[in-house]
């Protein structure tokens, strides 16, 4: 089944970024405009046409047809159109779906962001039926997304981890097969009760009880496994969940603030403003003009 461009409203997709297992979607810009986005979803990009620069937590990576691009979940991203159409394929993959499929930490490095070198040696210019392979299995994907058969969950699943096996090879990442260690689970295990529990008060006292560690041993610990620090990653997925609340409702910056963790919304502003380059309302209103041009290029005849 053949994906329609741009067949899709832009706060729908844009929720989709962060709350749906997957989405698929092909889209295409006539014009240059900017975009900055964080979500919870990985997303990887198919470029079929045009050419755009990607800043990725700072890091550029120029895009251009044949490329594919991942860009990992909570990782703010700004997007600088540079050959126009720019026409892509995109796929988004929640974390806790990928998880979910039990692929083992080597296939896991499938869904996050490449380094500048590997960009540059694996990621560009993918070998034409590797990218042909791929992107036909993304349109049987949108078909299981589409049109509701037995076995639906089964076949999403198992095209999900095709995908993710043939990326593997084509990005050549290498094959570890080591278990993970003791203190590597429990990093997981304080990762996954951040991402649960980050509206209430966390701190490294406090997690330190929670599973028996020495603050010390969290910091050093988490950011070896995840290389960012602890408190770095808490204000992220704050800040994920603040940009989706700006995305989707008109509830005020002190609402969001209080709804995701902060006691104050000074600190809420400069946390926002040191993940996202922007403020809180910048970012709301950048985001209005963006649902507000799609909508009117869907309506255009």
């Amino acid at each position: 089944m053949e994906i329609k461009i741009n067949d899709y409203w832009e706060p729908d997709h844009f929720r989709a970024l962060s709350e749906d297992n997957y989405n698929v979607s092909r889209s295409c810009e006539y014009e240059k405009n900017g975009m900055h986005h964080i979500h919870t979803a990985s997303e990887l990009l198919f470029v079929e046409e045009g050419s755009a620069e990607y800043y990725v937590v700072g890091k550029k990576y120029l895009l251009e047809k044949g490329d594919i691009m991942v860009i990992g979940g909570q990782e703010h991203h700004q997007r600088r159109l540079l050959g126009l159409p720019f026409l892509r394929y995109g796929l988004s993959v929640r974390p806790s779906y990928y998880e979910s499929l039990n692929l083992g930490e080597d296939l896991k490095k499938v869904f996050s962001t490449p380094t500048q070198q590997a960009f540059q040696q694996h990621y560009k210019h993918v070998d034409e039926q590797v990218f042909r392979r791929v992107t036909g299995l993304i349109k049987e994907l949108y078909e299981e997304q589409e049109i509701h058969k037995p076995f639906r969950s089964m076949m999403e699943r198992s095209i999900i981890t095709e995908i993710t096996v043939l990326l593997f090879r084509a990005f050549g990442l290498v094959r570890t097969e080591s278990e993970l260690s003791e203190m590597n689970l429990r990093m997981i295990g304080i990762k996954e009760y951040i991402d649960l529990h980050y509206q209430e008060n966390l701190d490294l006292k406090m997690l330190s009880e929670l599973f028996y560690l020495h603050p010390a041993t969290i910091s050093k610990e988490f950011n070896k496994y995840f290389g960012k620090t602890l408190i770095k990653y808490i204000n992220i997925v704050r800040v994920c969940e603040a940009a989706k609340l700006l995305e989707n409702t008109n509830e005020s910056v002190t609402a969001i603030a209080a709804k995701c963790g902060y006691d104050s919304v000074n600190t809420f502003l400069r946390q926002f403003k040191a993940v996202m380059e922007t403020t809180p309302l910048q970012y709301r209103k950048a985001i209005k003009e963006l649902f507000k041009r799609n909508k009117e290029e869907v309506q255009r005849p």
